[in-house]
């Protein structure tokens, strides 16, 4: 959609970097371990392709922001500084990490990506704000996020008890930290997913559904 109009209006420079971190991070633990990968043969590529591929999407975004339409992008409403989300998460992924690659910096960089990935749409709602509207990409990319961490959730609410160290005494509660970060999420982006399927039941165009729910 950017290469088509030869714009980044109303995608936030921010969230996409966050991105680039969510994924680079991600990679580290996957790559060269086997710790949090399934068992079957999908654990052998599909997911290191597909969080590379996620990877140079981000960063050929992030590219397009900086380099190629930069006079599109607005800086003025893209205000929220990510170091707000990307040190707090840091700090608590040092503390509150699994242990399944039993190699330290890789377990925390999974944590870190988890973590992050969590509260890296916030740059974008706070742009949202500002706009008074979202573009139409942009809530369709963040309507199948919040599908993905809906299904994340299940899954680690289900198998959270893998990631705790029941001998550890900080650790033994990382799986509970693991299920109530994605919760975190599902509730940060409830109120736009709300409206954003309120606007298609109404007919109405999900690029306004910021003042949709204004109006309702």
């Amino acid at each position: 959609t950017i290469e088509t109009t030869k714009t980044v209006k109303g995608v936030s420079l921010k969230m996409m970097e966050c991105y680039i971190l969510v994924f680079l991070c991600r990679l580290m633990a996957i790559v060269p371990f086997e710790g949090y990968l399934p068992f079957d043969k999908s654990g052998d590529w599909l997911y290191q392709v597909c969080e590379a591929v996620g990877l140079c999407l981000s960063g050929s975004i992030v590219y397009c922001i900086r380099v190629q339409f930069p006079d599109t992008y607005n800086a003025d409403t893209d205000v929220f500084n990510h170091l707000y989300i990307v040190a707090p998460t840091a700090v608590i992924s040092l503390i509150l990490h699994p242990h399944l690659n039993n190699f330290w910096p890789s377990d925390i960089a999974w944590a870190f990506a988890l973590y992050l990935e969590s509260v890296t749409v916030i740059p974008q709602f706070f742009m949202f704000m500002k706009e008074g509207r979202a573009q139409t990409h942009t809530s369709h990319f963040l309507a199948a996020q919040a599908l993905s961490r809906l299904l994340s959730f299940i899954f680690w609410a289900s198998t959270f008890s893998e990631l705790s160290h029941p001998e550890h005494h900080i650790k033994k509660y990382v799986g509970y930290w693991v299920v109530g970060i994605q919760l975190i999420q599902l509730v940060v982006m409830g109120d736009f997913i709300f409206h954003y399927i309120r606007a298609i039941q109404k007919g109405v165009p999900v690029s306004e559904c910021i003042n949709f729910s204004v109006n309702v």
